[in-house]
């Protein structure tokens, strides 16, 4: 039997492929999915060039809010900015620039519609 948790990492799952698939098509990198560590998880880490995105991928399939990246509050952005400190410091190497993303993926008619937010917050402590 299929729970509503299942459908939720299912859904989940397929925003994340989809904005992967986007971003790669923009010529990034994917370096990295849901990479996790002690502090939190990253969605998405994209490289092109000198920069390196960190992608947090937010998705609803109801028009409850009226989109899912109004859910990356601070304590979301926080963690997020937490682990891309984690992360930069396990690859060894820091690009020149470094964004803060946000995918917000609906469903209508069952196909992800993807709204991007480059640079849509800026930690509050510096890295």
């Amino acid at each position: 039997m299929t729970t509503a948790h299942d459908r939720r990492r299912e859904t989940g799952a397929a925003a994340e492929a989809a904005v992967a698939e986007r971003l790669a098509a923009d010529g990034y990198t994917i370096e990295a999915r849901n990479w996790r560590c002690a502090t939190g998880e990253l969605d998405i880490v994209a490289v092109r060039d000198d920069l390196i995105a960190f992608v947090e991928v937010r998705s609803a399939t109801t028009d409850f809010l009226e989109s899912p990246a109004n859910t990356v509050l601070t304590m979301k952005q926080v963690r997020v900015a937490r682990a891309a400190d984690a992360y930069l410091r396990a690859r060894g190497t820091v690009p020149a620039r470094i964004r803060f993303d946000v995918a917000a993926v609906t469903w209508p008619d069952g196909r992800a519609n993807i709204d991007y937010y480059e640079n849509a917050f800026v930690p509050r402590s510096a890295f």
